[in-house]
């Protein structure tokens, strides 16, 4: 149900992608690229600093030469590269920034060959480690192997980091007095043909991109679960909900040719015929039909000849202004690996290329003196930001359709199932138990069944709190639990996709208890609605109530501290606007109830009701069942 909820929804954001041209592009060119950026993990740009760029070597090769150079794309953060120049340059010359696939790098037969051709034809050709391969160290496959959910958190994807060393390589070819600054361009196989397409709308510098197998929609990502094919650096933060032609949007007037093979398992024809057939249009309506085009050919994820001809012509075309046909290939000559390597063996020991998932992306000053008086603003402004972008989905007001009502029995308690369709369509239930003795309405402490609750049975056993008398309880199946629990099978792979939907499994879990807190609300027995949770789901219950007001107070068991740390529910971008302690104090001054103790990190969060004079709405309890409403 899950997998069929998220197909509908990436066929509705694919087909939604320039549907139809757009007008005028040119006036919304910033703000889109402001969004781009920003998705990228680059808002705001990090600063500029030295590059502190040095040539370790030189091979001279007959009529090309080959330079080992590296910089530093960050303070401290090394980007390891090989340039492909002629021996004997005559005046600046085109530059192309060629970016590689997940193998060894630069020292891959396929990844000399095409820069050699460049630089054996007149261009300066820089080819890049991507991180984790070759000499470039760091990680690339955070969620794909490690289990970091918590880059979701910071907002941190590979692909920004690959982009900004792209976008410093640019900086480098720049600062050559052989390279002609303004004819510049990106190509890539693979991976690097992601980064072709996302640097090509980052950096207006690139005047010619033409990235290659590696085309294709977020419906063919989802519905084919291609995502499993594919490393992090693929993938963008997708809190606007774009697709490629959107990207290609930013990229148009510019030339653009895509490369495809029709057999390539990880990207099929049907998504990437669509994604050029929409931009096609956008090329069209701007009246430089002739400067997109897809080259396709029947064969498997890489290069043929077909392929890599088409590629030359396009930036003998685009950069150098030669409309002849390409008739030579690349060569079959492979340099040995050890006489490419730029440091010789020996990598830097502090290499801040390792840390590139904590410093790239801007977080949240989490240091800042409490200030009573500049406190409403700052809460005003997380509240927006959060509303923005980590929650941007998540409806206001949650309205969802109650499909049946069961009574489940009754002995002390009324026990009841409803069943209710949420905003994005998926099928929960949620069990109640409400006191017989009691007259209505009665306090109701509403929670999320944890994500290893085996029995969902009058409301769970291991979810379900142990509530003093006079209190109705109502345990919510959010999504992956209960009925729509998916196991080992799906697990992995939707929580990887629902990114590329702009949300996460926790987020939509969140989804799921306002919208069973808006169901309970309007039933008879149903006063105040608390929300409660413990470990995994008192995240959950934290952030219900920020987004709802009218949630009277929350009651948090085992609270975890920080979503740096990588169990804890993934949300986009949340430690961009504040970590779990400054956001809880975004409640003030509605109460906070922690069973058992405050856990240490929660100090700022007292500090912050204490400052606002609401010191005392942080209470304490021993256990559940000592929890009273208001």
């Amino acid at each position: 149900m899950i997998y069929e909820a998220m197909c509908r929804e990436a066929r509705a954001l694919s087909s939604h992608s320039l549907a139809v041209p757009m007008q005028n592009p040119e006036s919304t060119l910033a703000e889109r690229r402001a969004m781009w950026l920003e998705m990228l993990g680059l808002s705001p740009l990090p600063e500029r600093a030295p590059l502190e760029a040095a040539v370790t070597g030189v091979l001279e090769r007959g009529d090309y030469a080959v330079e080992k150079i590296h910089f530093q794309s960050l303070p401290g953060a090394y980007v390891p590269g090989n340039l492909y120049r002629p021996l004997k340059p005559e005046g600046p010359l085109p530059a192309v920034l060629y970016l590689c696939g997940h193998t060894k790098g630069k020292v891959n037969p396929p990844y000399q060959a095409n820069p050699r051709w460049f630089g054996q034809h007149g261009y300066a050709a820089l080819v890049l480690d991507p991180i984790q391969l070759g000499e470039s160290q760091g990680v690339h496959h955070g969620t794909f192997h490690l289990g970091r959910w918590d880059w979701y958190s910071r907002g941190y994807t590979p692909a920004g980091m690959e982009v900004w060393n792209a976008m410093r390589a640019l900086d480098y070819l720049q600062s050559r007095a052989d390279v002609d600054s303004e004819r510049l361009g990106v190509t890539g196989l693979s991976g690097g043909g992601a980064i072709s397409w996302f640097l090509g709308a980052a950096d207006e510098r690139v005047r010619c991109v033409a990235p290659v197998c590696q085309t294709g929609s977020i419906e063919h990502l989802i519905t084919d679960r291609a995502t499993d094919g594919h490393c992090d650096c693929a993938f963008w933060i997708n809190y606007y909900r774009w697709c490629i032609p959107d990207i290609g949007a930013l990229i148009a007037p510019r030339p653009l040719l895509v490369a495809a093979g029709t057999e390539d398992d990880l990207w099929r024809p049907y998504a990437f015929r669509d994604v050029m057939h929409r931009i096609a249009h956008q090329y069209k309506a701007a009246g430089v039909e002739g400067k997109t085009g897809l080259i396709e050919d029947i064969s498997p994820h890489g290069y043929t000849p077909k392929i890599r001809k088409a590629i030359f012509e396009w930036f003998n075309l685009h950069l150098k202004g030669d409309a002849s046909p390409v008739t030579d290939d690349v060569s079959d000559y492979v340099e040995p690996e050890e006489n490419l390597l730029v440091f010789g063996g020996k990598l830097p020991e502090e290499d801040a290329m390792r840390r590139a998932d904590t410093i790239l992306v801007e977080q949240s000053d989490r240091g800042t003196p409490v200030d009573a008086e500049k406190r409403p603003d700052r809460r005003r402004e997380a509240l927006s930001r959060l509303r923005a972008t980590t929650f941007r989905h998540i409806p206001a007001s949650p309205a969802p359709r109650l499909r049946e009502w069961k009574a489940d029995g009754a002995e002390g308690l009324v026990f009841s199932t409803y069943t209710l369709d949420t905003e994005d369509g998926l099928t929960i239930r949620v069990k109640t138990a409400v006191p017989t003795s009691d007259p209505y309405p009665l306090p109701v402490a509403l929670y999320a069944l944890q994500p290893e609750e085996t029995n969902p049975f009058a409301g769970g056993s291991v979810s379900r709190p142990a509530v003093g008398p006079g209190i109705a309880i109502a345990g919510v199946e959010v999504r992956n639990t209960g009925i729509t629990s998916t196991g080992p099978g799906y697990l992995w792979t939707m929580r990887r996709a629902y990114p590329l939907l702009g949300k996460t499994l926790p987020e939509r879990q969140i989804c799921d208890l306002l919208s069973a807190l808006a169901l309970i609300r309007s039933q008879p027995f149903a006063g105040p609605v608390a929300v409660y949770g413990r470990g995994y789901t008192a995240v959950l219950a934290l952030y219900a109530a920020l987004l709802d007001s009218d949630i009277p107070e929350v009651i948090l068991a085992d609270l975890p501290e920080t979503h740096e740390d990588p169990a804890v529910p993934e949300l986009l971008g949340i430690l961009r606007i504040g970590d779990l302690p400054d956001n809880a104090a975004l409640l003030c001054p509605r109460p906070i109830t922690f069973v058992g103790k405050i856990p240490e990190a929660y100090e700022r969060t007292r500090q912050i009701y204490e400052t606002l004079g609401a010191g005392d709405r942080l209470r304490v309890i021993e256990s559940v069942a000592a929890w009273r409403s208001g």
